[in-house]
């Protein structure tokens, strides 16, 4: 038994066709045959059964078994595999989604040093939900990681940094920004303009959306928080968002806390796989990011 004989059955697996998975790997029908009967003696089992007019195939119930666990034993060697290149290459891919990134660095503006320290990883920008993937998939090696509940997986290890409310922002010139606190159900009065799909923000945004019977309407999404802020404070629109760095510096921009039963929370954590072996600036990394003074508690 190998790995490529796992890769065929995967694939027959699911297509239930020799034709259609010997064109799939570009081989012979008998090479992908003989695949099968290596699996089938390594189990002592039949793990496929053909029709009686031979043009079609089924799983035998061992067959169905090892269905379930092949694309996770694949998956981890893919996993594997990566994370071998990154030791070898001695680069550590570190996964920052941009609002989190702007928080830790705010917090290190007087250390220099750490900052160069954390240049010499390679950093990984994008959504919480994307960088998520990524971890599980092996293509990053540890990730800062945004959510509305803090995060629990079985593959990971998850450590809770801080957390924060989420705000509607509006321009000064804006009826809300004069309100102590207002309804999400209010904030629907007005056109929304939101981070992209992917972040943890649009998440927050769909929780509270189900909750209210006039649905919003959202008249831009954008990756980069400047412009959002930027035609926030024009008044083009208002936006949910954590009370993050770049949104703090903003001349002309209003936070308005939601009311109780509204409030929705941003947990900000670090995550790596279970299975990782962490080196020594890997585990540095977690030591300065532990050592944070946060000051979120909600």
């Amino acid at each position: 038994m190998n790995i490529r004989d796992l890769e065929y059955f995967s694939a027959l697996a699911e297509m239930l066709s020799f034709t259609q998975v010997a064109h799939k790997f570009a081989v012979s029908q008998p090479t992908i045959s003989y695949a099968i009967k290596r699996l089938e003696q390594h189990y002592g089992c039949d793990l496929i059964v053909r029709e009686a007019s031979h043009r079609s195939i089924a799983l035998t119930n061992e067959g169905e078994i090892l269905k379930a666990h092949v694309r996770y034993i694949l998956d981890e060697f893919v996993t594997l595999d990566r994370a071998i290149e990154h030791a070898k290459n001695n680069r550590m891919h570190i996964g920052f989604p941009p609002i989190i990134r702007s928080k830790v660095f705010s917090k290190l503006l007087d250390e220099k040093e750490i900052i160069r320290f954390i240049s010499n990883f390679d950093l990984v920008s994008g959504g919480s939900n994307e960088l998520f993937s990524k971890l599980l998939s092996g293509k990053i090696d540890f990730s800062l990681l945004g959510s509305v509940t803090p995060i629990v997986h079985p593959h990971l290890n998850v450590k809770l940094l801080f957390q924060q409310e989420f705000f509607i922002f509006v321009s000064k010139d804006n009826p809300l920004a004069n309100k102590k606190e207002i309804s999400f159900r209010q904030a629907t009065e007005y056109p929304f303009i939101l981070l992209e799909k992917g972040y943890t923000h649009m998440r927050a945004f769909q929780n509270l959306s189900e909750k209210t019977t006039k649905k919003p309407e959202v008249q831009f999404y954008f990756s980069d928080v400047q412009t959002i802020g930027q035609l926030v404070s024009s008044n083009i629109g208002i936006t949910l968002m954590t009370d993050f760095p770049v949104f703090q510096e903003m001349d002309g921009l209003v936070k308005v806390p939601l009311i109780p039963e509204d409030k929705e929370i941003f947990y900000i954590q670090y995550a790596y796989l279970k299975s990782a072996v962490l080196n020594q600036d890997l585990q540095k990394l977690m030591r300065i990011l532990d050592g944070i003074s946060w000051e979120e508690e909600v």
